[in-house]
């Protein structure tokens, strides 16, 4: 026997249940089911157009919105009511058992994902019996039990009640079929088990439909009425009250579908509904002859209103238009809720019941009537409002597909590439490269290219030239084409690539598209070489170049009259174009802005166009300098959030307290209105904020998953309208987000960690109504949007990706973070301890981006050990150019001639046979034959052979160097004895050049020149430093030797000739950075006994990590996480703790705060401040690698005094007013102060390797003395002038002078109490001896000495 949950009856033959544990389906799959529909179909960002249905079909599945439950369910359309207004439908909700009515606005295509699991509710009838009834003969007057059609209603009531009083409900399952499922159905009440349908039998409602009426020895004991009673009155009280209660104490909760069916049994529901004729149980004979006939008089009262019908018409009318299916379900739920209360009522289907049953269904009839007379008297559509038909649809809101659009005018988007009004010649290319539909950034951003608008793009795909050079093509070839000045000549339009490679892609598809022969474009790269700009010539019929930002300037300076009729700048990877070469954009929108601001450009318009993928500083002075009127298009949300100017705050705080923190940090009763969005990540984290914000009377609301019925209440109570000192919040789950569609937020508080940039991005664009607007001059400011991140101790691993979002903003990174953030960095390059070193790093000294690329960036002892020379000069024969600068060849050696023996040998030996490979083995030698030459090969992986005949098989010449993919019939075997022989191929590398223009790839011209110039000619180089194959050579020449003499000749240095190509520079740091990173390994591996596990990253995981550093901070500062936040309006980040507290605590930031500093002006001190404090991290670290070299028994010893005055037991680091972190020593500091300076001396003897920094409000010292690093990080209580500033030695001890900003008196040198910092008791005021505007001898180490003056800005 399995359980079941009888959801319906109708009769004993009719029962709609569901069975648990039949299939392998449970409950929770259909409550997900539930609240995953509900989720997808609530969601305002999905396309209506392709969820609603074509067309309806009678029988076929569909996802419809069921009102009385506020739930999205799936159903069977039983039927299709058409009316002059709407079209509805009969469906039956194939998950809860339920007929209602359903206008087609409410219903949605059924995804496949959501008809995965099968129906939950099933039919069932009770097996082996057949109805019976009473039938009476008043002429016999007698009563007998006959066999039935139809069950009585008293065997339907008396199901109920057994079913209404059991505990337990089980069945055993007979003939399992699709459209009815015969069981034996087993209730329990109280200790007794019945079988129901042995119990109908013995009641006399049924008889065994094998045996007949007259088996009467066969009929089972029947079952006393008496176990109902208790059991009856219990439920029915239980009920009533239930019926008492407020609707909303029920909640209304769509967790589980119809969860309180499931707990209950069987509700009220299961009494015969009298809404819809399938679900009532009738006498047919009867009820189709009453159907007939009113038919009949309906279509007489309808067609002749005049004779004597016309009340009744009226009527029928009113009813018909004022006929709502919703009502109809809300008067069956109020009559399921009081349905219980008529249960123990025995005469409650009586006969005025059934006619008031069949009036409500002939009521339906005569609408369904009505609406087809209609219908076919009038064809087309019923339509209300003829006038609507004449209005202009409204475009998409871009907003619902997650795109930010800000534009002076709307422009309707396209949809579709056939539907765009491009060229024909542009649409072929596009079928071609099966570029068929278009992304949301490209549907609002292609009409405003083609119009001609200004228009600035950031999106996923900008890098892509197709996204935007397909609209500039058609609006080049159909206007400016046409009305450019035929007087002047040159380019009309300019396309800027960051690089030479994206210029020649861009070049390669404009070939690809066909305009040549009208636009005839051009790719111009001009090197640094000398007249090399003024020696370019450009074609008068040119109307399109593509160039980098370098080149065009060169160009500009020797050829600017060339244009004068540009019109169109196209800004390629824009955010690239402005970190790579910033000045050089500058003088080209200055050049361009004046070329197109002439009087006789109003013929044709200019236009900028920026494509970038990601928002940077620069791009706001862009937009609002060079662009007027732009259309900006951002689909990429956390991006549109930079743009949008919001404050991003920082909360450093544990797991387990950052409930308090979130009610600190809010503020309830703000002087300006505000909406604060809070989101969580499960709904049990939405429960408990709910609960602590309740406890502070707020006024909040709450959704999740399991509240989702409560959507349309919680929007209504959003969208009021809010005054001064009211604070509205809501917390949320990031998974219902989409079906609010919030977009006026002003506060977006991140209780649940975002656990992707693009989660990020979409909490954030729930303030978008408050982002700024450049395309629209505003002179009063926005209202101030503020985003609140909550950072824990599981977050760690979101960390880094975070910093590195952040640190675009002006956000005050915690230099708890930062530390933890560089240690995970450090972690995660020793995990690529095992992997080749980077190409980049040997080729130019820097890797062109550490966090994506792959390779290590550090130096291993065992993968770099080399048994190469390492210094000394060599003779090299380059036989494959890799670069311009990297090569792969031979060292010659005059003694050694293995090789060209072992060469001749091979030749000899295929000569007279070419066995093929038998096998083939990754990692193993063979021979291919090349030019007529056999070269030893090692094969690097070897592919599935499939069902092919010869395969690709990739390999590298052991002695050249090169690796090919040859065919596999062209490997041969190798014999023993070539195999001895270590392999000749060695890389050399060129140090002290590098490509010209900040690229790191050399221009494919510059390698070719090289390859025909060294390539299988002896050099002669010096060799500067070898790791592992690789030789690092300093000059690499050519030397000839003159015939007849022992003369010889330098032809040419490698290096210059690279150089005189004018597409490479010097490179002098290259060895520099080299040989300090040889160094540092060499320290780290001596200091650490390896070279890895130099940090803790082999023994703590990242969150593990975390949490160690937060118990250090709250072990040494109290911690407080909002000393770790930032206000961006301020000049300075908030003050902090010391360890000694302070009478007076700052008061914690609240949000929202009255004024907010615009993008513009924020960038520039914000990224100072971050790169100042990831430097500041940097060297801490390197202090902890010294702080490790003091031995247990130094750092367990008691506080003694080593000569310069400072103590053992003083193993901090002062920062921040107070900060302190076991990372190096403090020293002690006293001063003294002046009118207008401060004097600070450093209490150490005789200090190495010193370095101080300067800021408006800080200042930094470190210096090493006896082997330990010392470092003093000062806030101070006011500013000072930093140029201003300096340090000297004096007595053998650093003096810090520090010149005020404003003269006056200072209370306290830094802002909170520090028990290193103290005022110089024993100084004694003096004149002081030299002018604060002489000439000064400054002591540093590493700089050499020097002279400054302090008032000039000039070295």
């Amino acid at each position: 026997m399995v359980k079941i949950s009888i959801v319906k009856v109708e009769n004993p033959s009719c029962l709609w249940g569901r069975v648990f544990g039949g299939s392998g389906e449970t409950t929770e799959d259909y409550a997900d089911l539930q609240t995953q529909m509900n989720l997808f179909y609530h969601d305002v960002t999905q396309d209506l157009h392709s969820l609603k249905p074509a067309s309806f079909e009678e029988g076929q599945v569909y996802v419809v919105y069921w009102a009385l439950k506020k739930s999205w369910c799936r159903a069977v359309v039983l039927s299709i009511i058409r009316d002059p207004t709407c079209l509805q439908t009969l469906c039956f909700l194939v998950d809860h058992g339920e007929v209602t009515v359903v206008p087609s606005e409410n219903m949605r295509v059924a995804s496949e994902k959501f008809l995965k699991l099968p129906f939950w509710v099933r039919k069932f009838h009770l097996s082996r019996v057949q109805p019976t009834t009473l039938r009476v003969s008043f002429f016999a007057e007698k009563a007998e039990l006959k066999p039935a059609a139809q069950w009585d209603c008293s065997a339907t009531l008396y199901l109920h009640n057994l079913l209404q009083a059991s505990v337990q409900t089980e069945v055993v399952l007979h003939e399992w079929k699709s459209e009815s499922t015969a069981i034996e159905l087993f209730v329990t009440i109280g200790n007794i088990k019945i079988c129901v349908n042995d119990d109908l039998v013995a009641k006399k409602f049924a008889y065994y439909s094998s045996s007949g009426l007259d088996a009467c020895d066969r009929a089972p004991l029947p079952c006393s009425y008496s176990i109902l009673t208790p059991t009856l009155s219990k439920c029915s009280h239980k009920q009533t009250e239930q019926n008492l209660r407020s609707p909303g104490e029920h909640g209304g909760s769509s967790k589980s579908p119809d969860a309180s069916e499931a707990e209950d049994g069987l509700t009220a529901s299961t009494l015969p509904q009298s809404g819809f004729p399938d679900m009532i149980p009738c006498e047919e004979e009867h009820f189709n002859h009453g159907r007939k006939a009113s038919n009949t008089d309906r279509f007489l009262k309808f067609l002749s209103p005049d004779r004597g019908h016309q009340s009744t018409l009226s009527k029928t009318n009113y009813e018909l238009n004022n006929f709502k299916p919703e009502q109809t379900e809300i008067s069956e739920a109020s009559m399921e809720l009081n349905a219980t209360s008529r249960v123990s009522d025995t005469n409650v289907l009586n006969t005025s019941e059934e006619r008031r049953t069949e009036a409500e269904i002939c009521k339906i009839e005569d609408d369904m009537i009505c609406s087809r007379l209609l219908e076919w008297l009038n064809p087309e559509p019923f339509n209300s409002d003829p006038d609507a038909t004449d209005e202009v649809a409204l475009p998409d809101d871009p907003w619902i597909k997650g795109v930010l659009v800000h534009s002076p005018v709307a422009v309707e988007p396209w949809e579709t590439v056939e539907d765009a009004p491009i060229v024909d010649s542009l649409r072929k290319v596009l079928r071609k490269k099966n570029y068929r539909t278009l992304s949301p950034a490209e549907s609002y951003s292609w009409p405003a290219v083609a119009r001609g608008c200004n228009t600035f793009i950031i999106s996923q795909n900008a890098d892509q030239p197709l996204g935007y050079l397909v609209p500039l093509l058609t609006h080049l070839l159909l206007n400016s084409v046409h009305v450019s000045h035929a007087s002047s000549s040159g380019p009309i339009a300019v396309l800027l690539c960051p690089g030479w490679e994206k210029a020649q892609l861009v070049y390669d598809l404009l070939e690809e598209t066909n305009v040549s022969q009208t636009l005839h474009p051009l790719i111009m790269l001009v090197g640094i070489g000398k007249d090399q700009a003024k020696d370019v010539k450009i074609p008068k019929n040119c109307l399109l170049l593509v160039t980098t930002p370098f080149s065009f300037v060169r160009l500009l300076s020797s050829h600017c009259f060339l244009f004068l009729r540009l019109y169109h700048l196209l800004l390629d990877e824009a955010d690239e174009l402005f970190t790579r070469a910033p000045d050089q954009m500058e003088s080209i929108l200055q050049h361009f802005q004046k070329v197109t601001s002439r009087v006789e450009k109003g013929s044709c318009p200019r236009q900028l166009i920026a494509a970038a993928r990601r928002w940077s500083i620069p791009m706001e002075k862009l937009i609002s300098c060079h662009m007027p009127n732009p259309y900006i298009v951002i689909s990429v949300l956390e991006e549109a959030a930079l743009y949008g100017n919001i404050q991003q705050v920082v909360l450093m705080t544990p797991e387990n307290n950052k409930i308090s923190v979130l009610l600190d940090a809010l503020d309830f009763c703000p002087d300006v209105g505000q909406k604060t969005l809070i989101v969580a990540n499960s709904a049990q984290e939405v429960e408990d904020v709910f609960q602590a914000l309740s406890s502070q009377s707020a006024f909040c609301l709450k959704v999740h998953e399991g509240l989702l019925d409560q959507l349309d209440f919680v929007l209504q109570q959003w969208k009021k309208t809010i005054g001064p000192r009211t604070h509205i919040v809501l917390v949320s789950t990031s998974e219902c987000l989409k079906g609010l569609g919030i977009r006026d937020a002003s506060c977006i508080v991140h209780f649940g960690f975002p656990s992707s940039p693009r989660l990020f991005g979409s909490r954030l664009f729930c303030m978008a109504e408050h982002f700024q607007n450049l395309s629209v001059q505003r002179k009063d400011g926005s209202r101030v949007t503020r985003s609140l991140l909550l950072v824990s101790e599981r977050n760690a691993r979101h960390v880094v990706g975070v910093l590195r979002y952040l640190g675009r903003t002006a956000t005050h990174l915690p230099p708890v973070l930062l530390r933890f953030a560089e240690w995970v960095c450090l972690s995660r390059e020793e995990q690529k301890i095992s992997r080749p070193l980077c190409r980049y790093l040997k080729s130019f000294g820097v890797c062109r981006d550490r966090n994506a690329c792959l390779d290590r960036h550090s130096f291993n002892p065992h993968l770099d050990q080399s048994a190469l020379p390492t210094s000394g000069v060599i003779e090299v024969l380059p036989l494959y150019i890799k670069t311009a600068s990297v090569y792969y060849g031979r060292l010659v050696n005059s003694s050694d001639e293995g090789f060209e023996s072992m060469a001749s040998e091979i030749n000899s030996y295929y000569a007279d046979t070419k066995p093929g490979a038998k096998e083939l083995l990754q990692g193993a030698l063979y021979a291919v034959q090349e030019d007529g030459v056999f070269h030893r090969v090692k094969i690097l992986s070897v592919p599935d052979p499939g069902e092919s005949l010869f395969n690709s098989i990739s390999v590298r010449f052991v002695d050249i160097g090169k690796e090919v993919e040859v065919k596999s019939y062209q490997v041969l075997e190798l014999p023993e004895q070539f195999h001895s022989l270590p392999h000749q191929a060695v890389e050399i590398v060129v140090c002290g050049v590098k490509p010209v223009d900040a690229e790191m790839e050399w221009h494919p011209k510059v390698t070719r020149a090289i390859s025909q110039k060294i390539r299988g000619l002896q050099h002669r180089a010096g060799v500067v430093l070898s790791l592992g194959n690789t030789l690092f050579v300093h000059h690499m020449v050519r030397v000839t030797k003159m015939a007849g003499t022992r003369a010889l000749i330098n032809e040419y240095s490698l290096q210059s000739e690279i150089l005189k190509t004018g597409m490479g520079v010097s490179n002098p740091e290259h060895l520099d950075v080299l040989r300090e990173l040889l160094q540092d390994s060499v320290v780290n591996q001596t200091k650490d006994g390896g070279p890895t596990n130099r940090t803790m990253a082999g023994f703590l995981s990242e969150e593990e990590m975390l949490t160690a550093e937060f118990r250090d901070h709250e072990k040494h500062e109290a911690l407080d996480p909002y000393q770790l936040t930032l206000d961006p309006s301020g000049p300075m980040p908030p003050p902090k703790r010391s360890t000694v507290p302070e009478p007076e605590e700052p008061e914690a930031p609240r949000l929202p705060v009255p004024t907010q500093t615009p993008l513009l002006h924020r960038g520039t001190d914000g990224e100072q401040r971050n790169r100042r404090l990831l430097e500041e991290t940097m060297r801490s670290d390197e202090s902890d690698k010294d702080c490790r070299e003091t031995d247990e028994a130094d750092a367990a010893a008691s506080v003694s005094l080593h000569k310069n005055g400072m103590a053992d037991g003083d193993e901090h680091v002062v920062s921040a007013g107070g900060e302190v972190c076991n990372k190096s020593f403090s020293p002690q500091v006293v001063w003294f102060q002046t009118c207008d300076s401060v004097i600070v001396t450093v209490k150490l003897m005789n200090p190495e390797v010193q370095q101080c920094d300067f800021y408006t409000d800080r200042v930094v010292y470190s210096g090493r003395v006896n082997g330990r690093s010392y470092r003093a990080d000062l806030e101070l209580h006011q500013n000072i002038a930093a140029d201003a500033c300096h340090w000297e030695m004096k007595s053998n001890q650093p003096i810090l002078k520090l010149v005020k900003q404003e003269p006056g008196y200072w209370e306290r040198l830094v802002r909170g109490k520090n028990i290193f910092v103290s005022f110089d008791m024993d100084h004694v005021d003096e004149k002081e001896d030299e002018s604060s505007g002489g000439l000064r001898f400054v002591e540093s180490p590493e700089a050499g000495s020097c002279y400054l003056s302090s008032d000039s800005d000039s070295d």
